[in-house]
């Protein structure tokens, strides 16, 4: 099983990793200041289609953006 599919797998498990990704995110971009659609295009590519939005969907709903 790849790295992608794990981190996948958990994220869809509980939400324990979602600060995990968000430490990874947060290293490259401001969360407050990430646009929603860039967020859905850089995270549809290393997530995947169905985990983007739901991470999306927290970043803006934590940060508000």
């Amino acid at each position: 099983m790849s790295e992608l599919n794990r981190i996948t797998e958990k994220l869809f498990k509980d939400n324990l990793n979602f600060p995990l990704i968000l430490r990874q995110i947060d290293s490259k971009v401001n969360l407050e200041e990430y646009p929603l659609d860039e967020c859905i295009a850089e995270q549809t590519k290393r997530y995947g289609e169905e985990a983007a939005p739901k991470i999306c969907g927290y970043i803006k709903e934590k940060y508000g953006n």
